[in-house]
């Protein structure tokens, strides 16, 4: 008895109609092994991480604490990953060591408001500071991070500020 094969008019015919199914608008099932998936994932405007200590103020600037996973107050020569938002973690006015918080990315999505270290005028350039803080253009030697332009005005230290952002940006006056 013979065994029937496929001929090779219905393997091309096969080939040539699943090529065909995106223009009919079919969709095509690709399947794709990514060993990296977990380890390299995508955020839009915000990541969430755990405080390496607490914070009685939202709106401070975070930068990379003792491990990938955790977050610490930036300072003055600090390239900050972006602002504590206020609502995370949720319930609660304050974050502990170890709390899960929420942090708004620099130079993505809307405006940032910022804790302003000293009076900035509108339109006044944005640089780190001390403490998580925001200042206008230093004047002494140091490394300062870039971070965008004031669009509120900002009376004197612990003032909440609102500037259009960027991401960091290095500044090192000698």
């Amino acid at each position: 008895m013979k065994t029937h094969r496929p001929s090779r008019f219905v393997a091309v015919l096969t080939a040539l109609v699943s090529g065909l199914a995106p223009i009919f608008g079919r969709p095509r099932r690709v399947a794709v092994a990514n060993t990296y998936e977990e380890a390299v994932k995508q955020h839009d405007r915000a990541i969430t991480k755990l405080a390496d200590a607490a914070f009685a103020t939202a709106w401070l600037n975070l930068k990379k604490g003792s491990s990938d996973n955790h977050v610490a107050l930036a300072g003055a020569a600090d390239c900050p990953l972006g602002v504590l938002d206020p609502e995370a973690p949720a319930g609660k006015t304050a974050v502990a060591i170890g709390d899960r918080v929420t942090i708004n990315l620099l130079g993505r999505g809307p405006t940032k408001k910022f804790v302003a270290s000293e009076a900035i005028a509108i339109g006044e350039e944005l640089f780190t500071a001390a403490n998580g803080k925001v200042q206008n253009r230093p004047a002494g030697a140091g490394t300062y991070w870039y971070l965008g332009v004031a669009i509120s005005a900002a009376g004197a230290d612990g003032d909440l500020i609102e500037g259009n952002d960027c991401v960091p940006q290095k500044l090192v006056i000698a």
